[in-house]
């Protein structure tokens, strides 16, 4: 087993092997690393090769300016099926951060592969970070079965409430860039009433231009008698699709804006072949005090079920500036808006 930096020509193969591994995600894409690298940010994708067979890897993600950690949201990539295997790959990687540690002064590296159940035990070494990039626990909704199959699956008030919103006459659609403005308006708005911190309008902009032309990243509106009442960004990707980012204004709730837009968004993932929709992020059981608890029952009314994953994992390579720099991080950390 070797690692050596990934190249454009090793794109397929590493989309190939991404897509059949369900512990991974869209953020170790090649299109969402070229996203972030149009944001700024320093990234290099390294593969893992038995052979000439390309096995796994990790796109790993570093801010250039300050001593910024290496992240790998979604990753790394390894072959999870074989233990033995996936050790080995977890030390190639190890070894060459370490290596680019010493070159950028990085205090730590951390790891947030979407791992369920019990962990490998390699992993026990990596102790958990105070705080996740990727929502866990998240929810997940099995969109695979017909119209009927899913609307069975969600709460009572769930399903009336998608029926009340489409008999109320609420429309949804897609929107264009061009109508990013109107989305961040409310997107600040909802910020502000939840106490969450918001993406720069820069973020929509260039997610929208990295994989809005391939249909990969979606905006939904959803209108009330020509009102704006809730929108969402919606990614697709490996049969998954998920809601990363979300708004809604707090007037005509009774039109159930939200209902209508999330079955609109089930609706066309299915149609696109997806079998999931990630709600990403709910509120962990037994913490009532928890940010996410404010939107976590409107979730839940969509039935799913939820995942509880590994959440992120650290390699310290300057224990005392990793502690410092956690610190600092925890204290600004206001989570993700998707309400």
């Amino acid at each position: 087993m070797n690692i050596r930096n990934l190249e454009k020509k090793d794109a397929p193969a590493w989309e190939a092997l991404l897509k059949n591994c369900p512990e991974s995600g869209f953020m170790q894409s090649w299109a969402w690393s070229e996203f972030k690298a149009a944001q700024g940010q320093s990234v290099a994708r390294l593969g893992f090769f038995d052979g000439e067979e390309l096995a796994g890897g990790a796109l790993v993600y570093s801010v250039e300016a300050g001593l910024s950690p290496f992240h790998m949201p979604h990753g790394p990539v390894l072959p999870w099926k074989d233990l033995l295997k996936a050790g080995q790959c977890l030390e190639l990687l190890t070894a060459r951060l370490s290596e680019m540690a010493a070159r950028t002064g990085a205090p730590l590296a951390r790891f947030e592969p979407l791992l369920e159940g019990e962990l490998p035990y390699f992993l026990d070494k990596f102790p958990r970070a105070p705080l996740d990039l990727v929502p866990t626990p998240t929810l997940l909704v099995d969109i695979s079965g017909s119209e009927e199959d899913i609307l069975r699956a969600m709460q009572p008030k769930g399903r009336y409430n998608v029926r009340l919103a489409l008999r109320k006459g609420v429309e949804v659609s897609c929107a264009g860039p061009e109508e990013l403005g109107e989305f961040y308006d409310l997107f600040e708005l909802t910020c502000a009433r939840h106490g969450f911190g918001g993406e720069p309008t820069s973020f929509f902009d260039g997610l929208f231009k990295s994989l809005g032309p391939s249909g990969g990243a979606k905006l939904y509106f959803a209108r009330y008698k020509g009102m704006l009442l809730s929108t969402a960004v919606v990614v697709f990707y490996g049969g998954k699709a998920t809601y990363l980012y979300g708004a809604s204004a707090p007037f005509m709730r009774s039109a159930m804006a939200p209902y209508a837009m999330h079955w609109r968004i089930m609706l066309d993932a299915r149609a696109r072949g997806c079998r999931v929709y990630d709600f990403y992020g709910i509120a962990p059981e037994g913490q009532p005090q928890h940010a996410y608890c404010r939107f976590t029952p409107f979730k839940l009314r969509f039935g799913g079920r939820r995942a509880v994953t590994c959440g992120a994992r650290d390699f310290y390579f300057y224990p005392q500036l990793a502690r410092l720099l956690l610190e600092t991080i925890s204290a600004r950390d206001k989570g993700v808006c998707n309400v």
